[in-house]
């Protein structure tokens, strides 16, 4: 049996290429897969006459003796799904016209030509061997050439095209049955997908070359998407784009380049697909959208930096240490670095020490200790030769700052995390500049604000205030107030985070003033920091103004004293850079260097430089957290901004720890909802959750959840686990294993429990008792926290009667007890516990509805007459 195989999704192309194939082996069918194009259908319907005894079922099929591939290369897939039917005799033949990814084997016959469609090369052999065409053969045949060069005005279209083409009209091809075939129809589903693909694109832009990246998800495969690609304005001006579909679970990928350094037929192959250095596609299971898109920009970056070494970038300035060293005898090495590298006697690398413990070691007195007790050895290292592309898929699963670089076991330098992603990156964001205002060269200005401090501080921090700033003035510093509750002063809000920065030395400060009033304080030399505990348990932070340098790339930062205006420049956002002196002669006085107020006024968060949210990726949560707390909005150029740094997956190379901490304080904030409405518009839930997706459901689960939450804290007076709640409304739509990696990854090991016990007991209420007291004996023994979550997903009626019961819970030792009980006569014994629980089931079913009635109820049922 002589067989044509299509693959699944098969186009016209493929239909004509194995139409002609037919025609050349009048012996051969063709094997139509389930899921075809449109075009591909309406072309079968338009000639099922012609191709019907030219095809076959797979029911029908017998032992292949010739296999023929039409419109593709990838014999494996072929041969995997006819493995039945295909013995070490089939021959295999293949008409393709798309780049070979893979060695194919020797026996195989390749008619394989570098053409904008695989029907032309079957025409040139049909017109070789001189076979008869008819108008409608010709027409069948001419579809596949017209479909995949776009009507000859791609850019993979040759003049072979052309040719075959016109032989095929002087045959008596029907442009009419052409253009009615593959002239755009566009339905309902379709448009909802184009909507999506507009809604979600992410630019990523490499070197000179803009990429766009964007997806769709659906439930079901939805056939030539593709050909409506042409109405997105951005994906036609962009050098290649990457539109990612994903239908439960299996992500079909359409890519297409202008340009032959953007080979996506190269890129394709790598996911199993393939295609022209133009036009390819590839079909992927089980990886995420995110997970892909992170993979083919790795592939670009590769393409990019392939030539680019970690030996190009480093530092060769670092300090190594004998292991036998003892710390005494380094003690002035400490100081200029945050590590040394530990050698042994062969001078091999054998790990890292953190300077801030050997000073902590050397505070104590431990001076004689070799520092190869402190040796950190579990640590992520660099060769020379490693990529950059390498480094960065490296630090992704690390949270190290610093990477030593190792040749043949010996330390030759060390690089930073922040400097590689700088290199991959930055340029990303330095691209930006044009629509970056500096706030370096703004004129500060200067408010009185003692009355406000007098106002919105409790009289004994205003009073501290007050004798600190007499202090620094003695010593010849400035102080200043800092951070967030001065931005809450100016909102007029009440704070008691009181931090402090010294324009002098914040330690020699701390000290003083402990000791003047008998304080017990705590300094950290090696950041310059104190902290002060007053004696009602309150803290005061001190540090010194203080800025970071790097003299060379890669090199570790140099941390130097600076003025009031440097430091707060390494703020994050300008409503957060606004001081307050409380120096003797200028208390009071708030200084604003970088237009803070008129941003608080304008309601705006703003960054302060183009590189801030590389520099610090846990800012773009930050500056969401703010913006739904204080209902702000982001400035244009931070937005820009915020948006290029979630494409670019910063927060793919943030610390997980900090992102953390992080979301606890959003899901903690009391207008969470507006915080995580403002996650989802701005794509970060789904990068910190690739398969999150937002709907009407979700958003009705966590408004009702917010809800549930303060009713249940109002109610029954308890503090309901927030944060593992919310977790679950952003995820309750995954697999639990998937669940678990994610909470695994960010840390929630509090949240892991939550979770086991939720998905123990979610099922418990999928048949309702029509009675509450049954309905009491299946969520009894379910706690509260997690009962919050099974009301604010469940149908209101039910959650109103799992609330109603809860709150007669509360009710039921007021309602009977066992002194009530002896009070009428019954002696104390085990059958106390049985009235009790009677009574609380009467009152459950509305049976019994106060004491009274609970005292008749136990005279008539348990006291005999």
């Amino acid at each position: 049996m002589q067989v044509v195989f299509l693959s699944d999704g098969a186009d016209l192309d493929a239909l004509s290429t194995g139409y002609g194939i037919t025609l050349l082996y009048p012996e051969a069918k063709i094997l139509i897969p389930s899921a075809v194009s449109t075009t591909v259908k309406l072309a079968y319907k338009r000639f099922e006459n012609l191709l019907k005894n030219r095809t076959v079922s797979y029911k029908d099929l017998k032992e292949i003796d010739t296999l023929f591939l039409s419109d593709t290369n990838n014999y494996k897939n072929a041969v995997k799904k006819l493995k039945e039917f295909i013995t070490d005799k089939t021959k295999i033949i293949i008409y393709d016209h798309h780049p070979v990814r893979e060695k194919l084997p020797k026996n195989i016959i390749r008619k394989i030509k570098n053409t904008g469609a695989a029907a032309t090369i079957v025409v040139n052999e049909i017109k070789k061997k001189k076979v008869e065409l008819s108008p409608d053969d010709s027409t069948v045949l001419a579809l596949g050439i017209y479909e995949d060069t776009g009507s000859f005005t791609y850019n993979s279209t040759t003049e072979k095209d052309l040719q075959a083409a016109a032989y095929l009209l002087k045959k008596g091809a029907d442009l009419d049955t052409i253009k009615n075939i593959i002239e755009e129809r566009i339905d309902q589903e379709q448009i909802y997908i184009i909507h999506q693909l507009v809604e979600n694109i992410q630019y990523f832009i490499l070197k000179d070359k803009k990429i766009i990246f964007t997806f769709a998800y659906y439930d079901r495969y939805i056939p030539d998407i593709s050909a409506f690609l042409h109405m997105i304005k951005p994906l036609q001006e962009a050098d290649a784009f990457f539109v990612l579909i994903n239908e439960k679970g299996k992500t079909s990928i359409i890519a297409r380049s202008k340009r032959k350094d953007i080979d996506v037929g190269k890129i394709m192959s790598y996911l199993g697909g393939g295609g022209h250095y133009t036009a390819a596609s590839a079909t992927v299971k089980g990886l995420t959208v995110q997970e892909i898109k992170n993979y083919i920009e790795g592939v670009l970056l590769s393409e990019a930096y392939k030539n680019k070494k970690i030996a190009d970038f480093m530092s060769k300035d670092i300090i190594t240490v004998p292991k036998n060293t003892q710390i005494i005898q380094i003690k002035e090495l400490i100081d200029k670095a945050p590590v040394l590298f530990v050698i042994n006697e062969k001078g091999k690398f054998t790990g890292i020490v953190l300077s801030r413990v050997l000073k902590e070691s050397l505070r104590h007195g431990i001076e004689n200790v070799n520092i190869e007790n402190f040796v950190i050895d579990s640590i992520i290292t660099f060769e020379p030769e490693t990529t950059l592309s390498e480094a960065e898929k490296m630090i992704t699963l690390s949270s190290q700052e610093y990477f030593p670089v190792l040749k043949n076991g010996i330390p030759v330098g060390v690089i930073n995390r922040t400097y590689i992603i700088k290199i991959l990156h930055g340029q990303v964001f330095d691209s930006e500049k044009d629509i970056f205002i500096s706030r370096e060269r703004i004129k500060p200005k200067f408010m009185n604000y003692e009355k406000k401090l007098q106002k919105y501080l409790p009289e004994h921090i205003f009073h501290h205030l007050k004798e600190i700033g007499k202090i620094s003035k003695k010593l010849g510093f400035s102080t200043y107030l800092v951070g967030g509750i001065v931005r809450d002063i100016v909102l007029g809000k009440k704070n008691l985070d009181i931090d402090l920065i010294v324009e002098g030395d914040a330690i020699k400060l701390a000290k003083e003033y402990a000791k003047e009033k008998g304080y017990p304080f705590h300094t950290f030399d090696e950041f310059m920091t104190a902290q002060i505990t007053l004696d009602t348990g309150e803290k005061i932070d001190l540090a010194t103004a203080r800025k970071e340098t790097y003299t060379h790339p890669g090199a570790y930062p140099k941390v130097e004293k600076a003025t009031i205006k440097e430091d707060l420049y390494r703020r994050d956002f300008t409503i957060n850079t606004l001081a307050i002196e409380l120096t003797e002669g200028k208390f009071g006085i708030l200084i604003d260097f970088f237009n803070g107020l008129k941003d608080i006024k304008d309601k705006m968060i703003r960054i302060l430089h183009q590189l801030s949210f590389i520099e610090d990726p846990i800012r773009i949560l930050r500056a969401l957290r703010f913006a739904g707390r204080l209902g702000f909005r982001l400035g244009k150029p931070t937005e820009k901004l915020l948006k290029l740094a979630v494409d670019e997956n910063m927060l793919d190379v943030a610390p997980t720890g900090r992102i953390n901490l992080e979301l606890n304080y959003s899901l903690n904030e009391e207008k969470v909802i507006d915080i995580l409405m403002l996650m989802n518009r701005y794509r970060v839930l789904h990068s910190l959750i690739p398969e999150f997706y937002m709907d009407e459901k979700r958003e009705e689960i966590l408004n009702r959840l917010r809800d549930t939450i303060m009713s249940f804290e109002m109610f029954f007076d308890i503090k309901i686990d927030r944060v593992s709640n919310y977790l679950l409304a952003l995820t309750y739509h995954l697999p639990f294993d998937i669940s678990y990696k994610l909470l695994e990854k960010y840390h929630f090991s509090k949240s892991v429990k939550f979770f086991e016990e939720y998905y123990e007991v979610k099922d418990i209420l999928r048949e309702i008792p029509e009675k509450d007291s049954d309905l009491y004996k299946k969520i009894k023994f379910i706690r509260k926290d997690i009962l919050v979550y099974i009301c604010a997903s469940s149908e209101i009626e039910l959650s109103e009667r799992i609330i109603k019961i809860l709150k007669k819970e509360e009710e039921k030792q007021l309602l009977i007890s066992g002194k009530d009980l002896k009070e009428l006569g019954i002696p104390p014994s085990p059958l106390y516990k049985k009235i009790i629980d009677d009574v609380f089931k009467k009152y459950l079913d509305d049976e019994i509805r106060s004491k009274k009635e609970a005292f008749e109820y136990v005279k008539q049922r348990y006291i005999q007459p």
